[in-house]
């Protein structure tokens, strides 16, 4: 489902007040700043934009927004809906091509832009691999021209294969992707940008933090991509048959936007420089057990259907420790996983009626 089709609901204006009244602490001081969103138009940069949009009308901010990608103007219908007065200046770039406008000087630079396409790491891994690395070394060198305070969003992906006995993956954890393998190209890529950064910030000066980003799930995650959260829900809300690609013997944990920026809200203002940070949940589920909670939720007529059998190769773990979070910054998961798969299959049929 096309970003573009999508609308304000209810539902968004919710869970927008929700993230204000979680984290008004940081928000009151970032509106009041200017800030820079690379890969605004993507899921997270959306979640973003609109929330730094809501907390400077609530908090009456005097900060101005600016949003990159290569097609960010398909962001400002959503954006006018929570106010039309916010001054966002939209700049459609390739990221190896960003350049930073004299009136971002000393502003704080979220950088979500990074192509988090299976097909494309797939197909032409040289291709990923360059495109996060290009786009890294040409956002720090901005971001050091310009004085911005950078907060990167990685992936847990850097950890590489969780061991199926590990619980949850550390920060402290020294995993990582297999060079041998090319559909590595996109977890080592992420791995370079995040030293690169730290580099900048011993070397040149640059604040410099990083988040390493898990699963989600939350309206306007894209429904057809190779996002299994979403791909469920798409099934439920439009037949009776959820496929599973799998045996749906794999574990995951899924995190719902409005924690999302709470937690990347509060890594901006509070997070220590040259410092990673994993950003999710800890509750975990299967495959299996999430579409079926899909199902209950979304559509209790569906059968689950499984097109794939499970193997030691093939099940896979991927569940994120959030302890160095919640300690050093005080963050809570307040959003539960069944709570978040309601409120996004509620949105999905507010958007069709509206």
């Amino acid at each position: 489902m096309p970003y573009g089709s999508q609308h304000i609901t209810e539902q968004i204006i919710s869970d927008l007040d929700e993230i204000n009244q979680n984290s008004t602490f940081d928000l009151e001081e970032l509106v009041n700043n200017p800030l820079v969103i690379t890969g605004a138009s993507g899921f997270v940069g959306t979640w973003l934009a609109l929330s730094w949009v809501s907390a400077r009308k609530k908090f009456n901010g005097q900060g101005q927004l600016l949003i990159t990608s290569r097609n960010p103007q398909s962001l400002l219908p959503l954006t006018y809906v929570i106010d039309r007065q916010s001054p966002i200046t939209a700049l459609a770039s390739e990221i190896q091509n960003f350049q930073i406008p004299n009136s971002f000087r000393n502003a704080n630079l979220i950088h979500a832009a990074t192509p988090a396409s299976a097909t494309f790491n797939s197909k032409n891994p040289s291709g990923m691999l360059k495109t996060i690395t290009g786009g890294q070394e040409q956002v720090l060198a901005e971001a050091i021209r310009m004085n911005n305070k950078v907060l990167f969003l990685s992936s847990g992906a850097v950890y590489g294969r969780q061991p199926r006995e590990l619980s949850c993956i550390t920060e402290s954890w020294e995993g990582a992707p297999s060079i041998s393998d090319s559909n590595s190209a996109y977890h080592e890529g992420k791995r370079v940008a995040e030293l690169m950064g730290n580099i900048a910030a011993t070397h040149q000066g640059l604040q410099f933090i990083t988040a390493r980003l898990f699963a989600f799930i939350a309206p306007f995650l894209p429904l057809d991509a190779h996002f299994a959260a979403g791909n469920f829900i798409r099934d439920a809300v439009s037949s009776d048959q959820i496929k599973i690609q799998s045996g749906g013997g794999s574990i995951r944990s899924y995190q719902y936007a409005t924690d999302l920026c709470s937690n990347l809200w509060a890594l901006l203002v509070r997070g220590k420089n040259k410092s990673a940070y994993n950003v999710g949940s800890s509750e975990e589920t299967s495959i299996y057990d999430l579409a079926c909670m899909v199902a209950s939720v979304g559509n209790p007529k569906a059968s689950i259907i499984k097109l794939g059998a499970d193997t030691i190769e093939n099940t896979t773990r991927y569940v994120p420790s959030t302890e160095k979070i919640e300690s050093e910054l005080g963050i809570q998961h307040t959003v539960l996983l069944k709570d978040s798969i309601t409120r996004t299959i509620r949105w999905y049929h507010e958007s069709r009626n509206s």
